[in-house]
């Protein structure tokens, strides 16, 4: 049996899925190859390292330490595959962008890198096994790289083997854009998943119904799924495209609660050369101390401030990713004091319990005193 076949098949292991590990472990990656996606999309395979594979639910992702000659950056990149298919993920190199360019450039068969996780909750509850009984009606909404939770979502639906009744409306912007192109026009009609590609800009859709070049709408929404309103639907793109189809499905009079939403709106910049603006001085605020012990600063931090982002004014170069409670990058042991921490699954209680707070959403409710 090869390694890539040692990874549980979702047909056959749902309840190995529902059991994935509640703790994320630090892990070390083998490259095993590339492929190129479109002009600037490449998926990147990869195998454990220590040979100990690992499951992952479909919208999961995986957070990366790079060594780069920008120094080490982390990076949140979502897992595009299913576990029967083997490790990948999907990456579009950005303009000026040191990890995505590393990725593009530098990583090549048999380079290893750091990861943690699998972590994120962009999850139907039916593939999670929290939910018994038949498969919801989905509608699945999708604009550039948001295209990556998706496909491994979708996947492991028909993987299941169980009816389904699914839309999948993928947002480009001209043919040569489309992520996945062969492999969604395989996909469109199998199972009972429907693929339509709405292109802004150049000639008709690769997939589905010719229509002329256009931006989706609210019109185009309720023309090609007229029953929105009973689906429970999965949204990933640009926090604008985002912002854009909470506006359609206010519109088309959906239940919010129907809508999950997956954005990782994490610039892949290098990191500055300036110290950031000092913070605006406070006012009918309480300010604490937060001291951080290895870097051997004390500064201030305003009880409405996370304390990542009055470290990061203040000029201490404390890891980060995402700034929005997912990755877990920042996470630090609290030595002493209390947060008010509001994070958003990159932290487990065990953790929690532990002493350990993810700065990049915990205000202060004391002086502190942090491991970083």
């Amino acid at each position: 049996m090869t390694q890539e076949l040692q990874y549980l098949s979702l047909a056959a292991a749902a309840p190995q899925l529902a059991s994935a590990p509640a703790e994320p472990a630090p892990r070390v990656l083998r490259c095993t190859g590339t492929r190129a996606e479109t002009a600037a999309v490449t998926t990147l395979m990869f195998e454990p390292a220590d040979g100990q594979f690992f499951d992952w639910l479909p919208g999961q992702y995986l957070t990366l330490s790079l060594d780069t000659a920008h120094g080490q950056l982390s990076r949140c990149y979502t897992i595009s595959s299913i576990p029967a298919e083997g490790l990948e993920i999907t990456v579009k190199a950005l303009s000026g962008g040191p990890a995505s360019s590393w990725l593009h450039d530098s990583l090549v068969p048999g380079t290893v890198v750091e990861a943690h996780g699998p972590l994120g909750s962009f999850t139907p509850a039916a593939l999670a096994g929290a939910l018994p009984g038949p498969l919801p009606s989905y509608l699945f909404l999708a604009a550039g790289s948001g295209i990556t939770p998706l496909r491994s979502i979708t996947r492991s639906l028909l993987e299941s083997g169980a009816p389904i009744d699914a839309v999948l409306l993928y947002s480009a912007h001209d043919p040569g854009d489309v992520i996945f192109h062969r492999e969604l026009r395989a996909l469109d009609g199998a199972g009972g998943l429907r693929v339509e590609t709405i292109l802004s800009t150049g000639s008709v859709p690769t997939i589905g119904l010719p229509r002329a070049p256009g931006r989706l709408d609210a019109a185009m929404l309720q023309e090609l799924v007229p029953d929105v309103q009973l689906r429970e639907i999965f949204a990933c793109g640009p926090p604008e495209y985002l912002e854009a189809v909470r506006g359609m499905l206010d519109a088309a009079g959906v239940d919010p609660s129907a809508l999950h939403v997956e954005s990782f709106d994490i610039a892949d910049h290098a990191p500055a050369n300036t110290v950031a603006q000092p913070l605006e001085a406070a006012r009918d605020r309480q300010v604490f101390s937060v001291e951080f012990v290895r870097s051997g600063r004390t500064i201030d931090c305003p009880d409405d401030t996370f304390v990542l982002d009055a470290a990061l004014a203040a000029g201490i170069p404390v890891p980060s990713s995402c700034a929005l409670g997912m990755c877990g990058t920042c996470k630090s042991g609290l030595l002493q004091g209390t947060v008010e921490m509001n994070h958003a699954g990159g932290i487990r209680p065990k953790e929690i319990a532990a002493g350990k707070i993810l700065i990049c959403c915990s205000t202060p409710t004391g002086d502190l005193v942090i491991d970083a």
